[in-house]
């Protein structure tokens, strides 16, 4: 009765995380605007809801990524359902991303209460990884990342319950959400296979071979779906092309100026976690708390911190890095943080009043900061929080062009991979840079306008910022020059 009693207590905590989590990201949450790989893979998504492109062979736009191999397909299948089900909006992208935080979220207290077996300070875990600035800004960009996370973290889920009760079951399901994980960005999922052995090495509740066979179980879990996918679908013309893009962009892609800006980019999303420890040592210190039981999580704690590590070290083997990359490590550092305070929060839980003021302004201000983000999330829905002159201009000019058409821009345009990817979206319409195809319509950047353009097109008088659209003169008909 005691611990349901400080499960229902606890459950404030949560409401105000959520609350300060949704005050977080209420601007950006529903309004219009995406970092631009959340809009190409909303983009095949909802494609593949609408019958372009096949799971295996997945379609961006006729002309850029007509066959999309860059990842394997399963998010965007996922996503796909969620537009099957509830229509072409460009809200069902936004809520399949927030919802992939929330699963996720769910699985790390979980892990937690399998850890530790109790459930008042499930919270904690979820406040660290919060506030690590790349989750609160991947829920509301539609990163693979967000559904790849949720595998990787029920991966560990699944081979702790292994540990207590019905082995090779869990084993095996650990093994079959890395499959699932490698069908949603290749092989950044098998992280996890690390996880064993880092719990044999600090805690050593079992043999070595014990240990070694488990990872087995699960590697073997884990290929053998895998291999069956291969010889009996469409897999086999899509693998090897996408391990041979895999392989090119680790050894020549280059996102970063330094092979340990992963490391600086890690610290520097760890700082908010790191003050908010201090703070909380600081008050235990201020208020004379014994510090003694502290030690008791650190054993765990160095397990989960090593499994992060594990999915960030590979990463110093390529130029090819950036800060979303980390999203697969996130939960495990925070479980790590976490499970190095716990004791001290428990000591602390302990002295709250939970009939005073204090704890009736906390409980409503948790209340009203959910409230207030949710309300202000539906508020900001029809702003613009990036590229705003781009979706400015596209919303006028997409009224004079039809669906599923083909327009010109100029060459030196095709390199604006967002504009690419918003006509797409909005109204599956292809850019084509090869004028020598003369389509009816050419969208060009304002400042690159010339006469040669006007000799050949008529300008439509639109209301634009940035973006003009032309029109081929029908009494011209003259190729335009390349």
């Amino acid at each position: 009765m005691g611990n349901d009693r400080q499960t229902f207590k606890g459950t404030y905590f949560y409401i105000a995380i959520a609350g300060i989590f949704m005050l977080i990201i209420c601007h950006s949450w529903l309004s219009d605007g995406m970092f631009m790989d959340g809009t190409i893979y909303a983009t095949i998504s909802r494609n593949l809801a609408n019958g372009l492109g096949t799971f295996w062979q997945p379609h961006l736009t006729n002309t850029l990524f007509p066959a999309f191999v860059e990842h394997p397909p399963l998010a965007f299948g996922l996503e796909g359902t969620l537009f099957r089900i509830f229509g072409d909006s460009r809200f069902v992208e936004r809520f399949y991303s927030l919802l992939t935080i929330i699963i996720t979220g769910m699985i790390i207290v979980s892990i937690w209460k399998l850890i530790l077996k109790k459930t008042s300070t499930g919270w904690l875990p979820l406040l660290f990884w919060m506030a690590m600035p790349t989750v609160t800004w991947a829920s509301v960009n539609n990163m693979l990342e967000n559904t790849l996370v949720i595998f990787i973290c029920l991966s560990v889920l699944f081979y702790i319950k292994s540990q207590k009760s019905n082995r090779i079951f869990f084993l095996f399901l650990a093994g079959l959400m890395l499959s699932l994980g490698f069908l949603t960005k290749g092989p950044v999922t098998f992280t996890p296979l690390s996880f064993p052995f880092f719990l044999w090495l600090f805690s050593r509740n079992k043999k070595f071979f014990s240990m070694v066979l488990d990872t087995l179980i699960i590697l073997i879990s884990a290929v053998l779906p895998l291999v069956l996918l291969f010889l009996y679908t469409g897999a086999h013309e899509f693998f090897p092309k996408y391990i041979e893009m895999a392989f090119d962009k680790i050894s020549t892609g280059v996102t970063s100026d330094s092979r340990f800006y992963i490391i600086h980019r890690l610290v520097m999303e760890l700082l908010p976690a790191f003050g908010i420890i201090l703070l909380l040592i600081l008050y235990g210190w201020k208020n004379k708390i014994s510090f003694n039981k502290t030690s008791s999580g650190l054993t765990p704690a160095l397990v989960f911190f090593c499994l992060g590590l594990a999915g960030v070290l590979p990463i110093l083997v390529t130029m090819d890095q950036s800060a979303y990359f980390l999203l697969l490590s996130f939960p495990f550092f925070a479980i790590s943080l976490g499970l190095i305070v716990n004791p001290l929060i428990e000591t602390l839980l302990e002295k709250v009043d939970y009939n005073s003021n204090r704890f009736r302004f906390f409980k409503f201000s948790g209340l009203i900061a959910l409230s207030a983000g949710i309300i202000l999330s539906v508020y900001f829905s029809g702003d613009i929080n990036r590229d705003k002159n781009l979706l400015k201009d596209m919303r006028v000019i997409l009224v004079q062009l039809e669906e599923n058409s083909t327009i010109n821009i100029l060459p030196e345009m095709y390199v604006e991979w967002s504009l690419h990817t918003y006509y797409g979206r909005y109204k599956n319409i292809s850019l084509d840079p090869d004028l020598g195809n003369r389509h009816e319509y050419l969208l060009i950047k304002t400042l690159l306008n010339s006469d040669t353009i006007n000799n050949s097109y008529d300008r439509i008088d639109l209301k634009t910022i940035e973006y003009e659209l032309f029109r081929r003169k029908k009494s011209d008909p003259r190729k335009f020059p390349q």
